[in-house]
């Protein structure tokens, strides 16, 4: 049975207002009589709401007390009268007696009737489903003023545990704890918000679709997850102890106007963050591009990210491979590929977390950012930095594959910029090779890859300008001359070690080394020679194996 406090949820008694009799508000009420006659007192019974005029008393203050200890002497629910139609107010004596027998006397404005005010509360007396539908909505118009009055979440779940009589918990998408009601503040309960958060990590996908569960601590009670819609690609929770034994007229109708304005609100926070980060990927764009040059506002703004001076960084890019029919299709749904952007940042986030990674997260044009940072470098670090690489390619690929690349460590955060671009060039590297879905470690590019960059032309005359007759050895004495001072250069020209390797004298290797010397017109102990030659003998390999790859087509 319902009390009068409880119809305060209605539509037309929200603007009324409890003149007298305050401690009368939890009568019962079973059934609603409307009259303005003297003599209403004999059609009224035990937890009946009178709705009056007061025009049947409104000049005979005595009548009225009277009127007010006979219904409380049936055990009537009340009087809800409409003051300002005839008695404009309710006289002392009568409000002194009212209070005396905490019998209620509540005051509907002029703009109200009642009959709609009967119809209303009659309806929710007498329908169930009805009732809860109220119930819903009355949520819905607190939360969503709360909102509008910018509470924050925890304001928000501590007031749903009030609504429900319930403890409630907001988990975020990673089933990490965003705020709680009261109820979790107290000893007897940390044991199960822990069995909780442990529950759900375990298998928080799962738990994302919503469901029951039970933990150790509540072996009496069970626990309830729903699913909260944000801006991210999974949800958040709402979690609920003892969900299926709500107080009457609770119910998931409740919950779930609950839910939509806390999901209004963590829609609201996201758009906030979305915001941070679009400075913060400004900043880093301004920090690559080096339109940043004083070094103590470069540490002091990386330092505001997250990045520490005192450690060795490297660079991780991930990027989404611009190829295949997925992608292609995609591109012609810009919505599609700003959510798709969305949710890879957001699980490489995750990734980072999960992975108990030092690392902040930038985004610039197509790539997604990932400075990782170390005490110290070393084949460990290496190791930890390919594991994590390989399980975050495997959780943010699905349709559409993404690439890596991975720069060399620096030691200072100015040095950055460097490790962007070893980076980038790790993946372009990839593409190269007409790679996707690679993982790509940077490495300095040796003079053989440099010369193949170079035209043809250019380093085969560079090649025969230094070698000169020794550019195409055809007799065997000068096929022995060119083997001889490639070992030599190789052997930081010292004639014992040359010696060894070819199996000849030593004498053998000074001749050798004199007659070679006299033919290229050079000394093999001038940096600046040794160096031409060592060009000239690695262009020698180049064109010898593209002459075996024309030879012999793959």
């Amino acid at each position: 049975m319902k009390t009068i406090n409880d119809l305060f949820i209605l539509d037309g008694m929200k603007e009324c207002t409890v003149l007298a009799g305050h401690r009368g508000l939890t009568r019962y009420v079973e059934s609603v009589n409307i009259s303005d006659t003297p003599d209403v007192i004999q059609f009224l019974y035990k937890n009946h709401l009178l709705l009056t005029t007061g025009y049947g008393f409104h000049n005979d203050t005595n009548q009225f007390c009277e009127l007010i200890r006979e219904m409380h002497d049936l055990n009537c629910s009340g009087i809800i009268i409409k003051v300002n139609r005839f008695m404009h107010k309710i006289p002392e004596e009568a409000k002194l007696l009212a209070d005396d027998l905490a019998f209620p006397i509540i005051d509907l404005p002029t703009n109200r009737t009642l009959g709609d005010l009967s119809r209303h509360i009659l309806n929710y007396l007498n329908d169930h489903e009805a009732e809860q539908l109220y119930y819903a909505l009355h949520v819905q118009q607190e939360f969503s003023d709360m909102m509008v009055k910018g509470y924050n979440l925890n304001s928000l779940v501590e007031h749903l545990g009030h609504f429900l009589i319930r403890p409630a918990l907001l988990l975020n998408h990673r089933g990490e704890m965003i705020a709680r009601s009261h109820d979790f503040r107290m000893d007897s309960m940390k044991l199960a918000e822990t069995e909780i958060l442990e529950s759900i990590k375990e298998d928080v996908a799962f738990y994302r679709d919503g469901t029951t569960f039970n933990i150790p601590s509540l072996k009496q009670q069970t626990v309830t997850s729903f699913p909260v819609k944000t801006k991210r690609l999974q949800p958040s929770m709402l979690v609920i102890i003892d969900f299926k034994t709500l107080p009457y007229p609770s119910s998931q109708m409740a919950v779930e106007q609950a839910g939509n304005v806390i999901s209004s609100t963590l829609i609201k926070e996201q758009a906030i963050e979305e915001n941070s980060r679009l400075l913060k990927n400004n900043f880093f764009a301004d920090l690559i591009e080096k339109r940043i040059q004083a070094e103590e506002e470069i540490m002091s703004r990386t330092a505001f990210y997250g990045l520490l001076p005192d450690k060795e960084s490297i660079c991780v890019l991930c990027t989404v491979d611009s190829e295949g029919d997925n992608y292609e299709t995609l591109q012609l749904y810009e919505k599609k590929i700003g959510e798709l952007h969305n949710s890879i940042y957001d699980q490489l986030e995750d990734e980072m977390i999960n992975g108990n990674m030092q690392a902040t997260l930038f985004t610039k044009e197509k790539f997604f950012v990932m400075i990782l940072q170390f005490d110290q470098y070393t084949e460990t670090e290496i190791s930890v930095v390919t594991e994590f690489t390989k399980q975050a390619q495997k959780n943010v690929q699905g349709e559409y594959s993404v690439s890596f690349g991975i720069s060399n460590p620096v030691e200072s955060i100015t040095e950055i910029p460097t490790a962007y671009q070893e980076a980038a060039e790790a993946i372009d590297n990839g593409y190269d090779q007409n790679m996707t879905g690679f993982i790509n470690f940077y490495k300095t590019r040796e003079i053989k890859e440099l010369l193949n960059t170079l035209p043809r032309k250019d380093i085969k005359a560079l090649y025969e300008n230094t070698l000169k007759s020794l550019a195409y050895p055809k007799t065997k004495d000068d096929q022995e001359l060119v083997k001889t001072i490639e070992i030599y250069l190789n052997c930081q020209c010292e004639i014992s070690d040359t010696a060894r390797k070819l199996y000849i004298h030593r004498n053998t290797v000074k001749y050798r080394i004199s007659k070679t010397e006299e033919l290229l017109n050079c000394s093999f102990r001038d940096p600046a020679d040794s160096l031409r030659v060592r060009v000239a003998l690695t262009i020698g390999s180049i064109l010898e194996e593209e002459s075996k790859t024309l030879a012999f087509p793959q």
